[in-house]
């Protein structure tokens, strides 16, 4: 029976001396060390053997990612990255090259309810003239005329 300590256990297995004192206050470490004084010592074997047969064993068996919290630098890492994209954001919006859903439907609605207005009143403008016109040619130019008005209100607005 080799006998090592938490510090030892912990190194062996690759994970932090924390993560063996929660599994052995859940129980799962039963049997495999003794308390001597203030010193816990485990034996390296029964240990091993139950830390991995609890992990086989378990019906909700989680990647190694998931059990472990991520380092102090690893979290400011992902916040530092997280911040500097909201001002990437932020930068976008105030140089107009990121605008809110809401605000292009609301001026795309606009924009088109213009043209349609523009292009219904056509009929009423110029229906009078065309009445009074025989030459297809005039008739042609009169509308197309119209029509380009009524289109250069999409591109004004």
């Amino acid at each position: 029976m080799a006998e090592i300590t938490q510090a030892q256990l912990a190194a062996a297995l690759g994970v932090s001396e924390a993560r063996v004192s929660q599994v052995k206050k859940a129980g799962r470490l039963d049997g495999t060390f003794e308390k001597r004084g203030r010193s816990i010592v485990f034996d390296e074997e029964a240990a091993m053997a139950a830390w991995i047969g609890d992990v086989s064993k378990s019906p909700t068996r989680r990647n190694s990612s998931e059990l472990e919290i991520p380092t102090f630098n690893e979290s400011r890492a992902k916040s530092e990255h997280f911040r500097a994209e909201l001002a990437r954001l932020d930068l976008e919006v105030k140089e107009e090259q990121l605008v809110e859903v809401s605000r292009v439907e609301r001026e795309a609605f606009t924009s088109a309810r213009a043209v349609r207005d523009a292009l219904g009143n056509i009929p009423d403008r110029v229906s009078n003239q065309l009445a009074a016109e025989s030459d297809p040619v005039v008739i042609h130019q009169t509308l197309t005329e119209e029509i380009r008005k009524a289109l250069e209100t999409l591109v004004d607005a």
